[in-house]
């Protein structure tokens, strides 16, 4: 353990200040004073140190640490010690430049004057997009008509042009001995030259995670925890941010905003820049360190737009936390401004990065988009406003909408519902398809031209006003030019077109697929009575979709850009496919223990249940009555004995649904309703279905003298992922069965291939198996929240007895995993484990008498 030194008031060097009210220790880690608020736990001292060694070598690195662990307070704050760190020790070195600098002038004044007067070296110093990069303004340039170079003039423009200087010193020093300098000073410059940018940029911290609400976990964490204070921002949605009550009341507050922008009728955005001036989230302010809640509440009354004025506030933060789709999506990191040159990234949650990042790299659009697009193109057209420019986007829709459309078209994948055809085919290649749909390079180019000829109209636009527009007002349509959602299909049309090009690096990493499913409009019989003429409702969607079997499309770019990346989750095991499907290399990697003691947990693996019948939730089996009856008395068993709340995952609705009807056909259910209140996760709904759902749940819990409450989800479910159930809320987590993903989703098979084709990746049963194990441990995790916590995991499923599948859960679970062959004799260690941490909780609470009834709450789709 470091040795604490108290914190000191003062503020330290560097652009971060400490906040002298925030109680905290000074621990050097890895050479780096960190501030944080109390003792450590070992885990938390090992994530820092592997953070601060990794941002040093300009490393990307996976931190793997279980939740409860402190893993987002030990990551903000090694982050932000060594950033502070690093320019502390940037402006040393800057220090030392300048003075070496002007010792050079001092000494060697006429070789600098004759190379201005010799090569013209006089250009204007180029400041960086970054504030934080260059300190003072560059002065003005000597005057070349006037032999008369002062050495006042001289030494500022060396200085103002440092790395021009540097680079000049060292060149010379290759030919002639510099009077003034040392061979200190020289190996000074080589390492000044040899940091490149990184000598000067100071890296910003880029901090995603998977949700809103997370997001705002993470900067109360670090507003209420660590004394660190520096400039930091929120980014988030439209429909999080603003304020506008007519663009809140509509279908898409994205486009209503838009609209409203457009048409120069937001006073909000107008105004926006209002809020940036004000005192409270300036430096040293109340909110200097703010949310979305905050910002909003500091612009309403400005009647300021929260969402732009985030945006701006943004570009010049030094930590950004936001969703880490704003971060991966190309499109979506372009339109907020992110610049990752040379910048920290890091995303937590990240235990769904691949998918994200091949759904971020994907592409899909209906006929009914295509046809909305055409029809707002030909609008335009009528009305004369770039007719040759929409006339070439209204030829595109067309075409792919004609080709989804077209009749007789073979799927080679079809299902109840869904048909499917993918390209490339044994008899047609990408590329053979491009070229039937006319989509060449040099259309594609076509496109790109009229696209930015339409964007900047509209620019105009927005800044000219109404009363400047080019067309005469008489001819002036409603809509003066086409809608921000037809802009974003063309732009997603043609970032996926660039790499589905023949030349492109990435053309076999995509497949193109036609997607044929029924108009959900139309489901209910009500809704096909009223179509007719022509509102009618087409009976079928077409979707053209690009999906990237490769999420390194997307990860590789972000890699090539910035200074390191971070992965942390608390279960990103196994770890061994991240590297590959990213295309990134990550030179190390952690998998920290628990903070709870192993004394307060147990994790217990069952081949067979009470009645001897072999736990394995095969397809095969599943369908078994004596397979169904076994599970079902295991977990009434553990139903009898597990205090408080339960979770119990499945890894599908349809075996959940299943056993849920045979359960009440044979009055198990009944008997687990004796003992705990039943909740069912619904499938589909909507998200305040779901949260009514959980908020019935917790009250339930929160009535100490009820009997309990047991909770079926399946994994990747919504009760599986990013919700907290500490301490009564779970104290058992039952895991029946292994999620692998659906075996006939076309997506799956598709996928399968790629990585089977490709032998740099792993093969596709591997990448398959993974994605089972990575869901379990994801579910593994919705107990044991802190280090006072307790619980039982429990997997009733034979094939957790096999060493190999131990092996895939994470750290702290699979070392401490019992295997039991019969049901019974897990259930005997289950109520030694559960008598003794009950005897443990009585000591600290008063025991509360009586229960009420238990009934059976599922909340319909």
């Amino acid at each position: 353990m470091p040795k604490p030194t108290d914190t000191d008031s003062q503020a330290v060097q560097g652009d971060i200040r400490l906040d002298s009210s925030v109680k905290s220790n000074m621990y050097y880690i890895g050479g780096v004073p960190v501030h944080f608020p109390f003792v450590p736990y070992p885990s938390q001292l090992g994530m820092m140190n592997h953070m601060i060694r990794a941002l040093t070598k300009e490393q990307n690195t996976m931190i793997e640490s279980p939740t409860g662990s402190g893993k987002s307070l030990a990551l903000l704050c090694a982050t932000l010690a060594w950033r502070q760190s690093f320019v502390v020790r940037q402006r040393k070195m800057q220090e030392n430049v300048r003075q070496i600098i002007s010792r050079f002038c001092m000494h060697n004044t006429m070789l600098l004057r004759s190379r201005y007067e010799t090569d013209g070296t006089t250009g204007d110093a180029d400041p960086a997009k970054n504030p934080d990069t260059m300190e003072t303004d560059p002065p003005e340039k000597p005057d070349k008509s006037s032999n008369n170079y002062s050495f006042v003039t001289l030494q500022a423009h060396a200085q103002a042009l440092q790395p021009e200087t540097v680079e000049f010193i060292l060149e010379t020093s290759k030919k002639q001995t510099l009077v003034g300098l040392s061979k200190d000073d020289m190996a000074t410059l080589g390492e000044y030259k040899a940091a490149g940018k990184s000598a000067t940029q100071h890296p910003r911290i880029f901090f995603g995670t998977r949700t809103h609400k997370q997001v705002a976990q993470l900067v109360n964490e670090l507003r209420t925890k660590t004394p660190y204070r520096l400039r930091t921002a929120v980014l988030g949605s439209r429909a999080q941010t603003c304020t506008h009550p007519k663009a809140k009341r509509s279908e898409s507050v994205d486009d209503a905003c838009r609209q409203l922008r457009d048409d120069n009728n937001c006073g909000g955005y107008t105004g926006f820049r209002r809020v940036l001036g004000n005192k409270k989230l300036a430096e040293g302010g109340a909110l200097e360190i703010w949310d979305l809640e905050d910002i909003v509440s500091v612009a309403r009354p400005l009647v300021a737009c929260p969402y732009y004025a985030s945006r701006e506030l943004a570009a010049t933060a030094k930590l950004v936390f936001c969703p880490y789709n704003y971060i991966l999506d190309p499109a979506v990191r372009n339109a907020a401004g992110i610049e990752l040159e040379g910048n920290i990234v890091i995303l937590d949650e990240a235990h769904n990065i691949e998918n994200a990042a091949r759904d971020a790299g994907s592409y899909e659009v209906s006929d009914l988009q295509l046809a909305s697009l055409a029809h707002e193109c030909s609008g335009m057209f009528d009305h004369g406003i770039l007719r040759e420019e929409h006339l070439v986007l209204k030829s595109l829709a067309d075409t792919l909408a004609a080709w989804l459309q077209r009749d007789g078209a073979a799927f080679e994948y079809c299902d109840y519902e869904t048909q499917t055809s993918v390209w490339p085919k044994p008899n047609c290649s990408v590329d053979m398809l491009l070229t039937d749909l006319a989509l060449t390079p040099d259309y594609i180019s076509q496109v790109k031209l009229a696209q930015a000829k339409i964007e900047d109209y509209i620019a105009s636009l927005r800044t000219q006003g109404n009363e400047h527009s080019p067309i005469d007002p008489e001819l002036m349509p409603r809509d003066k030019h086409v809608s921000a959602g037809a802009l974003r299909v063309v732009e997603g049309l043609l970032r996926v077109l660039k790499h589905v090009m023949h030349d492109s690096k990435f053309v076999t990493d995509f497949r193109i697929a036609v997607v044929r499913h029924p108009n959900p409009e139309l489901r209910t019989s009500k809704k096909r009575k009223r179509q007719s003429g022509f509102d009618a409702k087409p009976a079928f969607i077409n979707t053209l979709s690009f999906w990237t079997m490769n999420p390194g499309v997307v990860f590789s770019e972000i890699a090539e850009q910035t200074r390191s990346i971070v992965l942390t989750s608390g279960t990103l095991s196994p770890l061994d496919s991240y590297a590959s499907e990213l295309q990134v290399d990550f030179a190390s990697t952690l998998e920290a223990n628990h903070v709870i003691a192993p004394s307060r947990f147990c994790a217990l693996a069952v081949e067979c249940g009470p009645s001897g019948v072999r736990l394995e939730a095969k397809y095969r089996t599943s369908d078994q009555l004596e397979f169904q009856d076994d599970v079902g008395e295991a977990i009434y068993a553990i139903a009898a004995r597990s205090p408080d709340g339960m979770l119990v995952f499945m890894p599908s609705y349809a075996l959940l649904n299943k056993l849920i009807a045979r359960w009440e056909a044979t009055g198990r259910l009944a008997e687990i309703r004796s003992h705990k209140t039943v909740f069912v996760e619904p499938q589909g709904g909507t998200k305040d279905q779901f949260d009514k759902l959980l908020l019935s749940y917790r009250k339930h819990l929160s009535q100490r003298g009820q009997l309990g409450a047991v909770m079926f989800g399946v994994f990747r479910g919504k009760v599986s992922e990013g919700i907290d159930f500490s301490d009564h809320f779970c104290r058992t987590v039952v895991n029946i069965g292994i999620p692998f993903p659906a075996f006939k989703d076309v997506k799956v098979m598709l996928k399968r291939e790629y990585n089977n084709e490709h032998t740099m990746l792993l093969n596709g049963s591997r990448w398959y198996d993974i994605q089972a194990f990575r869901a379990v441990n994801q579910a593994l995790g919705r107990c044991l929240r802190h280090k006072d916590d307790w619980g039982a995991i429990i997997m009733l499923e034979a094939r957790f007895v096999q060493n190999a599948n131990i092996a895939r859960l994470s750290k702290w679970v699979r070392g401490h995993m019992r295997v039991f062959g019969r049901f019974n004799d897990a259930k005997q260690y289950l109520d030694a484990f559960y008598d003794e941490r009950i005897s443990e909780d009585a000591k600290d609470m008063p025991q509360v008498l009586g229960a009420e009834e238990n009934v059976t709450i599922v909340l319909d789709e």
